[in-house]
């Protein structure tokens, strides 16, 4: 490409993402208020070229339900117009896998848009900029030349953020690759402010000096984001906009990035610390793998998806042979979207953590299948590697992931027959936006006098006020067999559900003693004024749980087994107050699953639903997680012995 050295070039990439088996309707509204009206409106500007990267999921959605949008993308990569951008196939963290898995993630991408559109990206859309410098040779050696992150990782590396322009070199271990800076004042202003913004901020970084100037970033914000259609479409900021690039072209030219790696030296060499975008930055606490610390939840589910990818990577080495159906179902649970939150659901989006488990555990059946795996089987390993040794149960129905550091609790039981982990909840927790509900009367006038949208980083929601008194903390982690020692003149419902009553002896945090053997688990404590053993076997398709408590405690304690499964049921949730019963049959509305729970002796059962308060692309919002249920037994004499079996069945 001949390029005018004395013009400004400007680099727009856009990229569309929808989380693996995402919605249909969420898929069609996107095409409907985004994708479609977006390259429609570009092919009537033939003289612009950008750039553009679809995830995997969303293009195996767009092969089967939007032939004709993906002919139109064709015909503009044909053209010349358009660049294409690859990253790993199902929207991965890069730095949370395994060598392995980054390459082979993104080679899938790289092959399958070659077969589709002919042609191989040269640069990677590196997702949520997540970089850490380790990325260079897993990239790089993949087939990639350059990679788009935010002016953020420079300013973190020393560089003034409005000095920057063209493209930088890193290297590590002997591999080079280019990177461009992505302006965070384009990311704000296109499309939140008048289209003319965007064209002054151009004309001062010319005058500057800056040869090269990028912007990359979502395309849902251009018309499938809150309030975003009617402004860039319906009031034609998208057309102006274009229209004014075409308009000062004698000194303002787009080009695609490939066309400045070829054409311009770089701007010198750098060295990136781990960095994202500036809001990731602020939402992970500085660093992206802090999502790991503070969402044990995401933690563990990353552990396990890294643990069989470890085992797959053996038996494919071992074998000489691929298995591409496992790789697949391995590759969608790596989706990012489930792993981290900021501004969007994420990790508090039940349905996204359920399709991860579904693919994982899928994975993990067929791994078993192939390797053979002789059931029962017991494994203790440092899973969470948290410095301590979790028990693995496996038998042909259930997987059981029991924690001896914490109380002897259970924080995954997978149902193999439906690849579903019945625990999959969320546990309650201080996000900072809760602040938003806490101030009454938040108002930002100045958003609520322009005309234009604003940015999603700066909504505010219209619900707040209706979510005061909804915010409940957890203190402890909501998992299972979870022991706790009440006092019984606590006992209030109320109380229960919004996690006002505390323990005793707060046993869950306690380390306990555990033994094993092929047929099951048996976990022990001595504390104050407490001897406690359980076990847990199964047979017969049941998960029999049993109890033996010795205790000189207040006559007035009880004794309470906690379960939190992820399982809606209508009849649960209209129970009131606290029942007695032998037996409690539940029954999963979403999920088709049928709960039996029976019990030695009569028990008191309490049940109640465990919300949260999350942020979102609309706004703060409510959202279910699963049902919390305690079971409950007096110590009024000395001893107590009682056991209870779970069954899980499909309706």
């Amino acid at each position: 490409m001949d390029l005018n050295k004395d013009s400004i070039n400007f680099l727009i990439a856009v990229h569309a993402h929808q989380p693996v088996d995402n919605f249909d309707n969420v898929f069609h509204q996107a095409f409907e208020s985004s994708y479609i009206p977006f390259f429609n409106t570009l092919s009537q500007f033939p003289e612009i070229k950008i750039s553009f990267h679809i995830s995997g999921s969303l293009l195996d959605w767009t092969l089967k339900n939007q032939v004709e949008f993906l002919n139109l993308i064709k015909s503009l990569v044909k053209k010349g117009q358009l660049e294409l951008l690859s990253a790993g196939y199902y929207e991965p963290i890069l730095v949370l896998l395994s060598d392995r898995d980054k390459k082979n993630q993104i080679e899938l991408y790289l092959s399958r848009i070659s077969e589709i559109f002919k042609v191989k990206p040269r640069g990677l859309w590196l997702t949520e900029r997540v970089w850490e410098p380790d990325l260079v040779k897993s990239i790089k050696t993949s087939g990639v030349d350059f990679i788009i992150v935010d002016d953020e990782h420079f300013k973190r590396a020393g560089l003034d953020q409005e000095s920057l322009g063209g493209y930088y070199i890193t290297e590590d271990k002997n591999c080079d690759l280019a990177l461009f800076p992505s302006s965070k004042f384009l990311r704000y202003s296109m499309p939140f402010k008048p289209p003319v913004d965007s064209i002054d901020y151009l004309r001062s970084k010319k005058e500057q000096g800056i040869k090269a100037i990028s912007f990359g970033d979502d395309l849902e914000k251009f018309g499938f984001w809150p309030d975003t259609y009617d402004w860039v479409y319906k009031e034609q900021w998208l057309s102006k906009f274009f229209t004014l690039l075409s308009q000062n072209s004698d000194w303002l030219k787009t080009a695609h990035f490939s066309d400045i790696l070829d054409s311009h030296s770089s701007s010198g060499r750098i060295y990136l610390p781990s960095a994202s975008y500036s809001e990731m930055m602020d939402w992970s606490g500085g660093m992206f793998r802090n999502f790991l610390i503070k969402y044990p939840e995401s933690n563990h589910l990353q552990k396990r998806v890294f643990d069989i990818s470890l085992k797959l990577e053996k038996l494919e080495e071992d074998s000489k042979r691929v298995y591409p159906h496992i790789r697949e179902k391995l590759y969608k649970a790596q989706n990012n979207d489930v792993y981290w939150h900021g501004v969007f659901g994420g990790l508090y989006l039940t349905h996204l953590r359920y399709l991860a488990y579904r693919y994982l555990i899928d994975a993990e059946n067929d791994l078993d299948a192939v390797t053979k795996v002789k059931f029962p089987l017991v494994v203790q390993k440092d899973i969470d590697l948290d410095g301590n040794e979790e028990i693995i149960f496996k038998d042909k129905v259930y997987n059981l992931y029991i924690c001896p550091c914490s109380g002897g609790t259970i924080t995954e039981i997978d149902y193999k027959p439906k690849n579903m982990n019945i625990l999959n909840t969320l546990t309650r927790r201080a996000e900072s936006y809760h602040k938003k509900i806490l101030q009454e009367n938040e108002v930002n006038s100045e958003l609520i006098a322009s005309a234009n949208p604003p940015s999603i980083h700066n909504r505010t929601s219209a619900a707040i006020q209706c979510l005061q008194g909804e915010l409940v903390y957890d203190y402890y982690r909501k998992s299972a067999w979870i022991d706790h020692i009440y006092s019984e003149s606590d006992l209030n419902e109320k109380d229960f559900s919004r996690n006002r009553v505390r323990d005793i002896l707060s046993l869950y945090e306690k380390p306990y003693i555990c033994k094993v053997d092929k047929g099951g688990v048996a976990a022990s404590i001595d504390a104050k004024g407490l001897s406690l053993v359980k076990s847990l076997k199964l047979s017969q398709n049941f998960l029999n749980f049993s109890y033996n408590i010795k205790h000189s405690l207040d006559s007035g304690s009880v004794f309470s087994s906690e379960f939190n499964l992820l399982l809606y049921s209508e009849e649960a949730l209209k129970k009131e107050g606290f029942l007695k019963a032998r037996e409690l049959v539940l029954e999963d509305s979403w999920f088709k699953l049928k709960y039996s729970f029976k019990f030695s002796k009569e028990t008191t059962i309490l049940l109640y639903p465990i919300y949260t308060i999350s942020d979102s692309e609309l706004g703060l919002e409510k959202s279910y997680q699963g049902l919390s249920m305690h079971f409950i037994w007096p110590l009024k004499k000395e001893s107590l012995d009682f056991n209870f079996k779970l069954g899980v069945g499909e309706l």
